[in-house]
Formats: C-alpha cells, structure tokens, sequence
C-alpha cells in the first residue's frame, strides 16, 4: 500500500504549496484545488481499505463515553453549524467508566455522525441531530438520532454489510460502518439501527459495563 500512499502524499504536498503561491491564474487554481481535494479523498479510502483488510486490536483503558462524544461533536461543531445542522444532547450523568479504545470508539461515533450529516444536507439542506446516553442494567448505551430521510426497510439489515453504500458514487466506500461494526464487536458490544422512511434513523451503540 506504501506503493499507493506515498505518491499520494506527494501529490497533496506539491498541490498545496502551488495553492499557496499568489501568482496562481485563478483557473489553474481551480484545477489544482480539484487535484488537492480528489488525493485527500483517495487517501481517506485507502486508509479505510487498511482499516477494514488489517483491523486492529483495541488498546481498552477506562474511560468516561460522555467524554469521547462531546470530543467528536466538537470536531463536527463548524460544519455543522454552516451547515443548518442543530444538535442537541441529553448525556446521562454518573455513567460508570467504559473498557474501550477512546480512538476506535470515537471513530465509530465519527462515522455515525457523518452519516447522518450527509444525509440530512442531502435531504432537506440541514436537520437535527439528537445524541443521547442511558444506562440500562450493566449496558451503556449512545444514541444518535437525526431527522434525516430515514432507511428503507429492504436495505435496513444490510447497512453494516462491507462495501454496501446509497451514497452518490464518489461519495463513500461503504467502508464506514462496516468498520464500525467490527470495532464494536471487538468491544464486545452491538451496533445497530432503526428507522422509518421518512422519520430519520437512530444508531444504538451498546458497550458492556466492566465488572467491578
């Protein structure tokens, strides 16, 4: 992969030093705007391909969920906010630390979160995201819930399936919640969605509460 990667990091540092001159036409900047974005792009499936071919073993230390989501919301509070997406959280309180991968976890938020976002713009230009957390018995789980178009029954069970995707082509590798998915597991949880076409979708994430 070394043989793809490296040419493309190349190409995104030549490209972004060219768009730092001042003396650029503006429709060569254009183009080369283009290029710099199409190997950004290239480079995030490749790094998902790797992802989902190798996997990875959990680096599990204890840690606070409530703490993982606001870091992904925070990454995601300008997009969104130029976007027309409103969030809104009820995170419970006093949940008990979690055994996990602080970075899988918020991968995995990441990539639920990036869903809905897509979406919902696609959609009606704009939404709401609702995150929740709760604690049932020894299971604590992360609710994300938007007002999106919602998912067509026929394609529902399907959605963690490798390489299975609705988005416009060029638009996602179908990589993304398949991976998920395998993280989860890793973490001895479950993922899963509900939906109603036309009322959003909501993703569950369930982590196991460790025992004392």
């Amino acid at each position: 992969m070394h043989e793809i990667s490296n040419p493309l990091t190349g190409i995104i540092g030549l490209s972004q030093l060219i768009l730092e001159c001042t003396d650029v036409p503006d429709g060569i900047r254009a183009d080369i705007s283009g290029i710099n974005r199409e190997a950004n792009r290239a480079t995030s499936i490749l790094k998902d391909f790797l992802i989902f071919a190798r996997g990875q073993k959990p680096d599990m230390r204890k840690a606070d969920i409530n703490v993982a989501i606001q870091g992904v919301l925070k990454l995601r509070r300008s997009y969104m906010r130029k976007s027309g997406i409103r969030v809104y959280t009820n995170l419970a309180q006093d949940l008990p630390s979690l055994m996990m991968d602080v970075a899988q976890i918020q991968q995995v938020f990441l990539n639920i979160i990036l869903n809905a976002e897509y979406f919902m713009i696609d959609a009606h230009k704009g939404g709401t995201l609702t995150v929740f957390t709760s604690l049932h018995k020894n299971i604590v789980r992360s609710i994300f819930k938007d007002d999106g178009p919602g998912i067509p029954a026929r394609i529902l069970p399907n959605i963690f399936d490798p390489f299975f995707t609705t988005k416009e082509p060029g638009k996602g590798t179908g990589l993304g919640l398949s991976i998920s998915y395998g993280i989860i597991s890793e973490h001895n949880g479950n993922i899963y969605a509900e939906s109603m076409p036309g009322q959003g979708a909501t993703f569950i994430v369930e982590l196991p509460v460790p025992p004392e």
